[in-house]
């Protein structure tokens, strides 16, 4: 596995992006570039090689490909396929690639701010990528040619969010916030498990604790209820479904994140985000497509 490590104090130079979707039979095009260019797969699986390594990539992993590496699809897609492309340059002068990760990976820094990127991985549920992949594409089609220096600022925090997710989150969360180890297991648990029907009394049962101490400890630690909690979650997760898959419908979406009333789903989106799920959905529409 390789690991990209590069001075984050400036933005980096954001080149193109786009979705593409294809229904069937996709194979990607065979070529060596000069720039960096990170895919996220949203749908299918996406059979492609770098140098002399081999990605089969599913909904919700991401590799990163290096500039001077010949890449090309091994094998072509079998139904519709669908995924997030964007090419950028780091501006930092010094960017290194290591085979192990990194030490700055388990010590974040503020003072010294990096792009901490492994060249493939698996995004959670809730991650916020594919929202800021969303985002940076109605940006560069609203704005055009006017769009390089924003784009290249919505790119940086991009990329700083894959870093936060595959390697800063946990550690932030014991240290920083002082969380202790089985509260933050059980973070993590609901952050996987927000889908299904939960009880606090259900929870606490499974994790060894009593139902009251637990949402006392949890409410300390985390600044707010369980129940608080896991709607978070949902409601990050349905914003991801909401800006990638227009074929859904809203009562379609809050199933899928573990809420069956449309209409408390609907309220509860509003509650969150201080918009409605479709004005949200609105937002976002103007991505520019290719296939």
């Amino acid at each position: 596995m390789l690991y990209l490590v590069s001075d984050a104090s400036r933005p980096v130079r954001f080149l193109s992006a786009g979705n593409l979707n294809n229904e069937d039979q996709f194979l990607h095009s065979k070529r060596t570039i000069q720039s960096y260019e990170l895919i996220s797969v949203t749908r299918g699986t996406l059979h492609i090689q770098s140098g002399q390594r081999d990605y089969a990539l599913s909904p919700g992993q991401f590799v990163l490909l290096f500039p001077g590496e010949c890449h090309f699809g091994t094998r072509a897609s079998q139904g519709e396929l669908g995924f997030y492309w964007t090419h950028f340059h780091f501006d930092a002068e010094v960017s290194a690639v290591y085979e192990e990760p990194p030490e700055a990976a388990l010590f974040p820094d503020e003072s010294r701010p990096r792009y901490i990127l492994p060249e493939t991985g698996t995004l959670s549920a809730n991650s916020r990528v594919n929202v800021l992949f969303v985002q940076l594409l109605d940006l560069a089609k609203r704005l055009g040619s006017l769009s390089s220096t924003q784009c290249s600022y919505a790119q940086s925090t991009l990329l700083l969010e894959v870093t936060h997710e595959c390697f800063f989150r946990r550690h932030l969360m014991q240290q920083n916030e002082k969380v202790p180890l089985g509260i933050a297991d059980l973070m993590e648990w609901l952050e996987l498990n927000f889908d299904t029907a939960l009880s606090v009394a259900g929870i606490a049962e499974k994790f060894g604790y009593h139902p009251s101490y637990l949402t006392s400890v949890f409410k300390r630690y985390s600044g707010c209820t369980i129940t608080e909690y896991l709607n978070r979650q949902r409601i990050r997760v349905a914003k991801n479904l909401l800006t990638s898959t227009p074929k859904l419908t809203l009562a379609e979406i809050g199933t899928q994140v573990g809420i069956g009333d449309e209409k408390y789903f609907m309220r509860l989106f509003k509650r969150y985000e201080g918009v409605t799920a479709t004005a949200y959905r609105e937002a976002f529409s103007r991505k520019p497509l290719n296939r």
